[in-house]
């Protein structure tokens, strides 16, 4: 499948990682469990008024992981350690096997797409569980090119919804 294909459809698996930013977990910041000597109780899980706004934190997240994909196509390295920093699962997987098409047909990107994330988070009591990120993403600057410099397409025109 070309990178363009898989990069598009793998947007729409980009309000997976939204979840993890929003609860804190794309930060690396582990939670403390437990002190099995205190006898009190675990701390509560994070919500959104200690993590700050909520649609704040889902917006960067998806944006770092397009930066994060981005930087990776420009050399096709399916094995940046970055993309796992912003996506996880279906979508880390369809990001990694993008690249590595483009890898393996030596393919490399100039440029970069442009984006203007919306972000809804669905009603909930406490606890953010989900965040929803719709895009119109143009990608009219984002190109195509083989490791020795020569034009494989031009530009994609129009912009795509993500």
């Amino acid at each position: 499948m070309p990178r363009r294909a898989a990069c598009w459809t793998g947007c729409l698996l980009a309000g997976l990682l939204a979840l993890d930013a929003v609860a804190g977990c794309a930060s690396g910041v582990a939670t403390p469990g437990p002190s099995r000597s205190s006898g009190t109780a675990p701390p509560a899980p994070p919500t959104a008024s200690s993590l700050g706004d909520p649609r704040v934190l889902a917006r960067q997240a998806y944006l770092d992981m397009w930066q994060a994909f981005v930087t990776a196509s420009k050399t096709a390295d399916y094995q940046s350690p970055e993309l796992a920093r912003y996506a996880a699962g279906g979508a880390l997987s369809l990001l990694t096997h993008s690249l590595y098409t483009n890898y393996k047909q030596g393919i490399v990107t100039r440029g970069g797409p442009s984006f203007s994330p919306s972000v809804m988070i669905p009603a909930a009591s406490g606890v953010i569980r989900q965040a929803d990120v719709t895009d119109c993403a143009n990608p009219s600057t984002w190109v195509n090119y083989t490791k020795s410099g020569k034009l494989v397409s031009g530009p994609m025109s129009g912009k795509r919804p993500t």
